[in-house]
């Protein structure tokens, strides 16, 4: 076998060989002439309408599936599809079908999408999955982020035709910009199931005109359908040119679910027979240096908008985001933390708001409890749980601060994720007189 047959044979594996996988063929169909829609504001939910024939990104170019061959996938009422690829982190090889990123994770301001519909305007939605094994089953997973572009336009002109359009859609002045790990937890291990993110796309507004309207199909590595190879990771910001390529980790295999249930997994005949390449046009943009440092992320507060505090003693939000409300601090206790999140990092645990001069434990766990909400404990609410590791006690400050001593990571490694929390006394004006009480959870990913 040839060098060049090798490669192609590694870098499309996971599409040959994907179980139940079924052919979607006859739900391929040509595309009309492209034009550009303009930009979406997300955070404002308005246009910004081209007068030119490419609609203009933003940003520095991520991941880059934008070798379109001339076809899109008709996707009917409530269904949508589900691709993969792989944003490279800095220790991802350069290779020919690799390159290498330059952080472990990116911040992530706006997509470039391509799609044809039937209508004369339509809502579409779309995720991002940070980690996703292909085909999967992303119904079982929470999104990373998910929007609804309002008002795309169609066939302006009613039912029956067909309109196929370019559309940029902005995150760069909204709250849904949004960061995610390179290699799905910033480190490269070289299998699809643990480096690649998912993404998905949905029409919101249901086919009336008979016309299934979908994204566009993309994608050529080799050449062996157009004749013309659109290489791994061209395009992006690392590949050092603007040629249209096809994403970096993709695979000749995508999902559908339907209704919110996984519909199935499917490619268009074979890629090396000659036919499509079964994935999707998408251009993803931000900032290639990467994201600011974020240690991670609090859940499970005591504020009454999840699980109630023990006696209604929820907290007035008046110390951020925090625990159920104490004797001394009507608040709650905060936790939040600082330094990278690797081991030996610097992670440093802090809690404010705790009664003053009293002993509490810092505490570690595998699980969010009852899905993040937290249940009942205390005058608190208990928010991790399962494999329970003690961090040790410590004695608040006389202004109710207590902070971790050693590091809270030790003995984790890249990837781990582990839910964090602080007990504490509080004997003084009990709430609930159970004289102890509990800070939020916090999670942490370990790079």
């Amino acid at each position: 076998m040839l060098r060049t047959s090798l490669t192609m044979a590694a870098a499309l594996s996971v599409g040959l060989c994907a179980s139940a996988q079924q052919d979607a063929i006859g739900k391929i169909q040509t595309a009309t002439a492209v034009k550009d829609a303009g930009t979406y504001h997300m955070a404002t939910g308005t246009w910004t309408r081209a007068n030119s024939p490419i609609a203009q990104l933003h940003g520095d170019v991520l991941y880059d599936n934008t070798c379109t061959i001339g076809f899109y996938f008709g996707l009917s009422a409530g269904e949508s599809m589900v691709d993969s690829g792989r944003m490279p982190s800095s220790s991802s090889p350069t290779t020919a079908t690799s390159v290498t990123g330059s952080s472990i994770n990116y911040l992530i301001d706006g997509f470039n999408i391509g799609y044809c519909t039937g209508e004369a305007t339509i809502d579409a939605t779309l995720a991002v999955y940070q980690c996703y094994d292909p085909c999967a089953d992303a119904t079982l997973l929470i999104p990373d982020f998910t929007g609804t572009v309002l008002a795309l336009p169609g066939t302006g002109t009613g039912t029956g035709a067909l309109g196929c359009w370019n559309v940029t859609v902005d995150l760069s002045a909204s709250t849904t910009g949004f960061t995610i790990f390179a290699d799905c937890d910033g480190t490269y291990d070289g299998v699809a199931s643990l480096d690649n993110f998912g993404w998905s796309y949905e029409q919101a507004t249901a086919p009336l005109s008979g016309i299934n309207g979908g994204p566009f199909i993309a994608g050529d590595p080799f050449g062996l359908f157009t004749g013309t190879a659109c290489t791994y990771g061209d395009g992006t910001f690392w590949s050092g040119n603007v040629l249209p390529g096809t994403g970096l980790g993709s695979d000749d295999v995508f999902e559908t679910d339907l209704n919110g249930l996984f519909g199935g997994c499917w490619f268009f005949g074979g890629y090396l027979s000659g036919n499509p390449y079964s994935s999707f046009g998408i251009q993803i943009t931000g900032d290639a240096a990467g994201a600011p440092t974020v240690t991670g992320t609090q859940y499970c507060f005591g504020d009454g908008l999840g699980t109630a505090c023990p006696c209604l003693n929820n907290n007035d939000g008046s110390n951020g985001s925090a625990g159920c409300a104490n004797g001394s601090n009507i608040g709650g206790a905060s936790l939040d933390a600082t330094g990278t999140p690797s081991v030996g990092g610097g992670v440093v645990l802090t809690t404010t708001g705790v009664q003053p001069t009293q002993p509490g434990l810092y505490f570690r766990a595998d699980n969010a409890v009852n899905a993040g909400a937290g249940i009942l404990f205390g005058d608190g609410l208990r928010c991790a749980g399962g494999a329970l590791v003690r961090l040790g006690v410590v004695v608040s400050s006389p202004a109710g601060v207590a902070t971790s001593a050693g590091d809270p990571l030790a003995g984790l490694i890249a990837g781990d994720i582990r839910r964090f929390q602080f007990w504490y006394r509080n004997p003084a004006a009990s709430p609930c007189g159970n004289s102890f009480n509990l800070s939020n959870g916090y999670e942490i990913t370990v790079l």
